[in-house]
């Protein structure tokens, strides 16, 4: 790829500055609410003329890196206790094999898909968003359900489906499992840390894959994409330090919504 084809012929320092200031963004928004990087990355670094097959491992690389980083600032802030925490050990050691299971499905299947194939996997990973997205505000707002005990067969639903959906696009992991564990009974801010370790593992499985295929990475994306996303992983720690977990809540709905609707977006357009 020539890099000058990215945001409209642009110098290269230009280029790489909007990459990490875009990086930097959404990894807040990721990092704050368990959604977000690569659901918003990809389809905006598209939009400008980055190729889907070149932005994807290293998104994979940077979420690989700040989900495991994320997770241990969560404990660090005293957002949730690693060590403690049964909710989580039990959410996680559940996602994590259906994740590793996912990804590896969705990168083989990846690497093969044409143009119209990924252009199609947009609608699907979209309208599973907005689905969720709508189930969560409509709870909040109406039906208030309370689980007394984490659901693990929606767990392990979850977790295939979310890591097919990231090996596949790139996003859409965060928006479904942060959004679904609200759904099977998990606590707003233990969902957001088990999204963000669940995510390391399944982007270092997605990365191992595409490797093995005979994939590389586009190292031009690489330094601003990765040097951004890991500044803001500290901020957006000590954000959800301070927010109320009924706020939180409402916001995680709304976000899955607004992700979903920009992933439909995203195909029409």
């Amino acid at each position: 790829m020539n890099n000058e084809t990215i945001v409209f012929s642009t110098p290269n320092w230009m280029i790489v500055v909007f990459l990490f200031l875009i990086s930097a963004f959404c990894e807040y928004i990721d990092s704050s609410l368990g959604m977000g990087y690569g659901t918003t990355l990809t389809p905006l670094l598209l939009t400008f003329g980055a190729i889907r097959q070149e932005i994807v491992p290293v998104i994979l690389l940077s979420e690989l890196l700040t989900g495991f980083f994320a997770g241990i600032e969560h404990h660090r802030q005293g957002n949730v206790d690693l060590w403690k925490n049964k909710n989580i050990k039990t959410a996680f050691l559940i996602l994590t094999v259906p994740s590793v299971v996912g990804v590896m499905i969705a990168t083989v299947l990846s690497t093969q898909l044409k143009t119209i194939g990924q252009h199609y996997a947009n609608l699907y990973i979209g309208i599973m968003i907005v689905a969720i997205g709508i189930y969560l505000i409509y709870s909040h707002y109406f039906r208030k359900v309370v689980f007394k005990s984490i659901s693990k067969p929606r767990l392990l639903f979850l977790g295939t489906i979310a890591s097919f959906n990231k090996g596949l696009s790139g996003g859409g992991y965060g928006p479904l499992m942060t959004g679904g564990q609200l759904a099977a009974g998990v606590k707003e801010k233990e969902a957001i840390v088990i999204t963000s370790l669940c995510e390391g593992f399944t982007c270092l499985t997605g990365l191992i894959v595409f490797f093995v295929l005979g994939g590389s990475l586009n190292l031009f994306y690489v330094v601003p994409l990765c040097m951004g996303s890991m500044l803001s992983v500290v901020p957006a720690a000590k954000t959800i330090k301070i927010l109320p977990e009924g706020i939180l809540k409402k916001t995680i709905g709304w976000a899955t919504l607004l992700l979903g609707l920009l992933t439909l977006w995203k195909f029409l357009s």
